[in-house]
Parts: C-alpha cells; structure tokens; sequence
C-alpha cells in the first residue's frame, strides 16, 4: 500500500519562529525522515510513501525562494543518501526532469540507480510535479485515443494511493497525484510539518485500519 504525503506547514512554521524559511523546509524534510517515514515503516501496512515535495506551482513562488529550496534539496539528498542506501530503501523521483538543476538532478538519478535494487520499501519523491501535468504527460506519451482506465494507470509514475495525509491546515489536494487519489482515505491535520509527533502518524494508521474500504463496490 501507499502512503502519500502533502507535506505542507513549512513556510508558516519559520516565519512563527523567526527563522529563515528555508531553514522551515530542512526542519520539515528532518521530521519527515526521522520520525513520519520510520513510524510508517515500522507500522508494516505500506510498502511505499509518497511525498510531495516541489510542486508544478510552485516555481511561481519568489526567485530567491525558489533557489534556497533547490539549495535545501540539494542539502537533503547529500545527507540522505548514505541513510537510504544502508536501510536499503529505494528511491524514484516522480516529476519533471528538464527544469531541475543539473547538480540536483544528478544526485537524483545517482541516488536512484543506486537504490533500484531494493524492492521491500520505496519512497516516490515528487519534484516539479503536478497530477495534472502527469496525465497531459502521459497522454502524449501514448498517443492514442481509446485506452481503459486500467491501462492508463500504468503509465502512471505513483501507483495508486490508499492515503492522502496533508500538514498545515487546508483541506485540499492541491494537484498531487489527483488519479491515483481516486479512493484514498483522507487525512487532514493542523499542525504544520515540523511540529509534527509520532503519536500523529500512530492515530491516523490507526484509523486507518478501522475504515471500511469498499472502493465503490
């Protein structure tokens, strides 16, 4: 199963604690790996998460705000290699290629092709992704008129999602991964990301366990 992350809160967290906003992002990516990806792991429902980590939208927001978010992937993904390698989970950047940094980008597909051999758990890190850019991507890929719904969905990058938890306080999609979110369960949460507490992911897996999923059936 998928869990699927819309990692919100970060900007807002910094600016109440009058810190720089990137400095929000790292202290988000940190709970990010060092508590939310562990209980879920450690939890045994999923054998995947996804993360929305830069969004389509967002190179609207600020230049300078833009770079110091490329500056703090750039940091994550020099840190977070090692890790991921020795707890050998694998890693597949869903999104676009062609409007990343090169340097980043590198470190991406480095991190990828070195993790591709592990099958037990898989992040899908969502960089300059948008759910709708991803079917208008999909659809030019295939080129063709008539396809079923479940052909279609396996040309997509993410499989399908059964929960959709977002940080921050809206209640909203937000264009992440809007197929695959067709019969997620949805949970939402006030708390910005870096407040985030293990006991916060426990209730939602909890909860999840108790809803029952018929899927339209």
């Amino acid at each position: 199963m998928n869990f699927g992350i819309i990692a919100d809160g970060n900007r807002r967290w910094a600016k109440a604690n009058n810190k720089p906003i990137s400095e929000g992002h790292f202290q988000g990516f940190l709970k990010l790996k060092d508590l939310i990806l562990p209980t879920i792991q450690a939890d045994g429902q999923f054998d995947s998460v996804t993360i929305y980590g830069f969004s389509t939208e967002n190179w609207k927001r600020s230049p300078l705000e833009v770079l110091d978010l490329m500056k703090v992937f750039n940091k994550i993904f020099t840190q977070w290699s090692g890790e991921l390698i020795y707890e050998k989970i694998r890693l597949i950047h869903v999104g676009r290629k062609d409007r990343l940094p090169k340097n980043l980008l590198n470190k991406i597909q480095d991190l990828e092709g070195k993790s591709s051999k592990f099958k037990e758990f898989t992040i899908y890190l969502c960089l300059d992704y948008g759910g709708q850019d991803e079917i208008v991507r999909v659809f030019n890929q295939l080129k063709i008129k008539k396809i079923t719904s479940k052909d279609f969905e396996k040309h997509l990058e993410v499989p399908p999602l059964d929960i959709v938890f977002r940080t921050g306080g809206e209640n909203r999609l937000s264009n992440f991964c809007i197929w695959q979110a067709a019969y997620a369960e949805f949970f939402f949460i006030k708390k910005k990301l870096p407040e985030i507490e293990k006991s916060d992911i426990s209730v939602i897996l909890d909860k999840f366990r108790e809803r029952d999923r018929r899927k339209g059936e």
